[in-house]
């Protein structure tokens, strides 16, 4: 497993909801969260841990994925654009061949 380049508490002692920390830009460290893999699909979640592409989330705001897509565009489009900000454009598309950032 890579090390995730999105979220900096993402250890075994130190985990806290991706999400939650940007609704309440607080300490929320929790117990019981959820891997989520922010590119998904067979292939691209193997790609997507691979490249460290992946973030915590409690188990409301995993949840809520499945019922609000908005919110997992939004989690796609951060995962883009850090990647992007680390080895570039061409690169992102040369391994996941698909923009989130036009959304």
């Amino acid at each position: 497993m890579a090390k995730s380049i999105i979220q900096a508490k993402a250890d075994k002692l130190n985990r806290e909801c991706f999400l939650c920390r940007l609704d309440t830009n607080a300490d929320l460290t929790h117990e019981g969260l959820h891997k989520h893999h922010m590119i998904h699909g067979t292939a691209n979640r193997r790609l997507a841990e691979k490249w460290g592409l992946w973030c915590y989330l409690c188990s409301e705001h995993h949840q809520m994925l499945h019922d609000h897509n908005e919110k997992d565009i939004f989690l796609m489009q951060v995962a883009q654009g850090r990647f992007e900000r680390l080895y570039g454009h061409d690169k992102w598309m040369e391994i996941f061949g698909k923009n989130y950032l036009i959304f």
